[in-house]
């Protein structure tokens, strides 16, 4: 075979590749990354946590089959949530794994976790979005919300592997779980007797 035959060859691989691309399924790994502090002074909080995202995959990879190369969730989205928030608010000393009856609530609602690829066969750049609104009310009723985007334009030298995606599908949406953590107006309302 040919120098030209064997490049010519690689060239058509190359660009079957970038058209086609295959479903993934992608694992969410939310984590607390929040100062260790004693604001919550043992309160107990009841967490829990819903997905009010319209669609289960979180966007699509993009290359002119897009409709059918999603990227889903692998794992328990509201679990994960659950569980990271839980964990944000024992750091800083919240008593979020024992509550009693009559505690504080918090629903931490996913209201959005999207990958928009940029348009074309061939993709080199990613918009991962995240929205969250956490929902907190005490026993006499009083309630507060808060609202919490992050979001991150990915530029890539090549179409992203699963791995990659993972990585970036995460980072946005530990940056949006970690703003509502951190957010004073939510931690006082929580904490206050």
């Amino acid at each position: 075979m040919t120098l030209t035959r064997i490049l010519f060859a690689t060239a058509i691989l190359f660009t079957l590749q970038a058209c086609a691309l295959s479903p993934q399924m992608v694992e969410l790994k939310p984590t607390a990354d929040v100062t260790a502090r004693n604001l919550g002074n043992n309160k107990p909080i009841i967490v829990s946590g819903t997905d009010q995202r319209d669609a289960e995959a979180f966007g699509t990879r993009g290359g002119i089959y897009g409709n059918t190369s999603l990227i889903r969730p692998a794992n328990d989205v509201t679990q994960g949530i659950i569980s990271a928030t839980q964990k944000g608010l024992q750091s800083q000393g919240f008593n979020a794994y024992t509550p009693v009856e009559g505690a504080t609530t918090i629903d931490v609602r996913l209201k959005e976790l999207s990958y928009v690829p940029e348009k074309g066969s061939v993709v080199n750049s990613v918009e991962v979005k995240a929205i969250i609104e956490a929902a907190a009310r005490n026993a006499a009723g009083d309630e507060y919300i808060g609202t919490y985007r992050a979001g991150n334009v990915y530029q890539q030298p090549l179409t992203p592997s699963a791995e990659r995606n993972e990585t970036m599908i995460n980072e946005v949406l530990n940056r949006a779980l970690n703003q509502m953590l951190i957010d004073p107006k939510l931690l006082n309302f929580a904490a206050a007797q």
